[in-house]
């Protein structure tokens, strides 16, 4: 496995980060469909997503990408219904995917409705049906947009917490330390095997753990762990997150 970082991007603010990921979605998903009948797509949760998914559904993004090729997965979910507040398909399904013309058979969310132990593994298969087994036998996904939290979780792949009930190395039963919530994530096999990973970062309180994942001891956070196979990693930050990385490079 390739132990590098491809680039990182800093940004003056979020709407810059934002108009930046919007173009560079239409690019990538343009580059990827000369060779592939579909790509699959999958998404992180949070607050962030809202900052540069909302780009996408504006002129001229809306009508220039071929949304009927596009499939939706999620990277992880909390155990609760899509209409709770802390559902992360539903808080990207009210802004994002009700503006745009994506298929609905598209759209593969992780019903946290159903008890962990079986959704773990309908998830699982429906990844194995739409992704395949291509590359280390495992699903490849085309691009993987990931997250990450202020104590360098990314998915819900935490530190120190051991994910249960795994399905065939593609989904797992997690656990937030600190809530004691119930999760399913992909699993960091899947999320290293994808073509494509962007971690999105903005905020004042990572820009600490921003700066050890990039210039120190990357190997003690999950998120620092992401080094994907075929060496394509990326970070879009915003000046917030990035600010020791900047100072730094001032030495």
């Amino acid at each position: 496995m390739m132990d590098y970082i491809v680039s990182y991007n800093v940004f003056s603010n979020i709407e810059e980060l934002g108009n930046y990921f919007a173009n560079l979605f239409k690019d990538r998903s343009e580059e990827l469909l000369r060779n592939k009948r579909n790509i699959n797509i999958a998404l992180s949760g949070g607050s962030t997503p809202k900052l540069y998914l909302s780009k996408l559904t504006g002129t001229p993004f809306l009508q220039n990408i071929d949304w009927n090729r596009i499939h939706f997965f999620w990277v992880d979910e909390r155990m609760v219904p899509p209409t709770d507040i802390m559902s992360n398909y539903g808080s990207i399904k009210e802004f994002f995917f009700d503006k745009i013309p994506v298929p609905e058979e598209n759209i593969h969310r992780i019903k946290g409705e159903i008890v962990p132990q079986l959704e773990v593994r309908r998830y699982g298969n429906e990844i194995l049906n739409n992704v395949g087994k291509k590359r280390n036998n495992l699903p490849e996904f085309d691009w993987i947009l990931l997250g990450m939290g202020n104590d360098g979780h990314t998915a819900s792949i935490f530190q120190n917490v051991e994910l249960k009930d795994e399905f065939q190395n593609i989904t797992a039963v997690s656990k937030n330390p600190e809530t004691s919530q119930t999760r399913i994530t992909i699993t960091e096999a899947i999320i290293n095997n994808a073509d494509y990973v962007t971690f999105i970062i903005t905020g004042k309180d990572k820009v600490e753990t921003v700066f050890e994942i990039l210039k120190g001891d990357k190997k003690k956070y999950p998120a620092g762990r992401i080094n994907p196979v075929n060496g394509i990693l990326e970070f879009l930050l915003d000046k917030e997150a990035a600010d020791m990385l900047i100072e730094n490079e001032k030495l």
